[in-house]
């Protein structure tokens, strides 16, 4: 083999190497950033933008202290510094968004390596499993199947706030099925730069009750909707420490008060 054909070879496995590693970066199911040897944001997955609210070029050059606590920033500093010399690292902390929401989450530090020398840090970020599903009684099941209205449960330890259960009437409204809905984030919360979507994820970010009207095309024409947000009691009638949050949208021709 001659010297020509060798580094054809080896850069074609370089070449392999890299679009496999940018492939699992992009659509790998969770957050991950990329941070150079300084600890600033250089990159992230799509996965990561939903996590933060943010798109990549808001957070690109932040230090990563900037959205933890002192204590939680101090650990992750050593864990840093062990990724920067080789080791990978692991931690549980809280994490602080720059829309101002806490989100409980473990942190895998691994080195991003070229030949020998780490040019970066990727850190992969997991969140607390969502509860089972069979987590809703049968009476709640019950009660959100009956109602008139459209309605779901949003799950708040999922910082997405997926769709634990929604009704008949919800998927009929949003001209969506039930299948495509449960699991997922409301669509009706999809407009991230909707100043009144934003005043209901601080809402659910916060545990408390919130209603904003929001547009929502339907049939091809324009429809008004209020959207309620109401946290639920646990059976006993005693909080939680991460209850559902109730979402009741009606079309603003159709009245409709939580209170009572």
């Amino acid at each position: 083999m001659t010297d020509a054909s060798h580094d054809n070879g080896h850069d074609h496995y370089q070449q392999l190497m890299q679009s496999r590693a940018r492939s699992l970066f992009l659509h790998h199911p969770h957050a991950i950033f990329e941070l150079d040897p300084q600890g600033r944001f250089r990159h992230a997955n799509p996965a990561a933008g939903r996590f933060a609210n943010l798109d990549e070029n808001e957070g690109q050059g932040l230090h990563f202290s900037r959205f933890l606590e002192s204590d939680d920033a101090a650990q992750v500093e050593r864990h840093f510094q062990q990724a920067v010399a080789g080791r990978p690292g692991r931690c549980e902390v809280i994490i602080n968004t720059l829309d101002g929401q806490r989100q409980q989450a473990r942190l895998h530090l691994l080195p991003v390596a070229y030949g020998r020398h780490v040019t970066g840090v990727y850190v992969i970020l997991e969140q607390p499993d969502a509860p089972p599903e069979n987590a809703i009684s049968p009476a709640t099941r019950r009660l959100v199947e009956a109602m008139p209205v459209g309605v779901a449960l949003l799950d708040t330890t999922r910082r997405d706030y997926p769709i634990r259960l929604c009704n008949p009437v919800l998927c009929q409204l949003l001209e969506t099925p039930r299948d495509a809905l449960e699991g997922h984030p409301l669509p009706l919360l999809s407009a991230h730069k909707d100043p009144a979507v934003r005043e209901l994820q601080a809402a659910l970010a916060n545990r408390r009750a919130a209603s904003q009207c929001l547009a929502l095309t339907r049939h091809g024409k324009p429809l008004g909707i209020r959207l309620y947000l109401q946290p639920m009691a646990g059976e006993s009638g005693e909080s939680e420490a991460s209850p559902p949050m109730l979402a009741v949208a009606t079309p603003l021709e159709t009245p409709f008060s939580l209170e009572g």
